[in-house]
């Protein structure tokens, strides 16, 4: 083979290696931005932040309290839900609204995992999250991901109106405006 052609070679094996790498950077890049953002389900919104390499899920808003607590609640800014379920005394006094639901959440395939907290019960779950024709899946279980449910969100629609029903949101977030 002449000197020529290997240089070639080299040279096309360079450009193939860098075209991958910016592929692979702008794939990760699309990941993070797909899961990024406002969240929302028929009872509560999530906001989603990826920073250095890591999701976190925040509770933002709460709509129709008293289905999540089972009971009619009456609650506000003022009188917040509180973590009423943890299992340490100490944290029951936290507001639901702003708390920090996930821990550890890395990038994992076209997943990301680390443990969910679910306020509801108190307790802590092996988690995943992923974005799927444009909705958020979280699944939380306990030993294998079959064993779990799978609570689905929306991106947040700031502009539908609910019937009878408020959404409180976290005073420290500022969700899109109604355009």
């Amino acid at each position: 083979m002449s000197v020529f052609v290997e240089q070639l070679l080299k040279v096309t094996r360079r450009i193939r290696r860098g075209v991958l790498a910016l592929v692979l950077l702008g794939m990760s890049g699309q990941v993070a931005a797909a899961v990024e953002g406002w969240w929302q389900s028929w009872d509560s919104l999530l906001y989603v932040a990826v920073e250095n390499g890591e999701a976190r899920v925040f509770a933002a808003g709460i709509l129709n309290p008293a289905l999540v607590k089972g009971d009619l609640v009456n609650w506000g800014p003022e009188a917040p839900l509180l973590d009423l379920e943890n299992p340490d005394p100490k944290l029951r006094d936290r507001p639901l609204l702003g708390m920090e639901l996930t821990e550890d959440y890395r990038k994992k395939g076209k997943q990301w995992r680390g443990r969910l907290y679910d306020p509801r019960s108190g307790a802590w779950y092996k988690s995943h999250l992923s974005v799927v024709d444009g909705v958020l899946n979280i699944r939380g279980y306990i030993g294998m991901p079959m064993l779990g449910q799978t609570r689905t969100f929306e991106r947040y629609d700031p502009c539908k109106v609910y019937e009878d029903a408020v959404m409180v949101v976290w005073s420290k977030v500022q969700p899109p405006a109604c355009r």
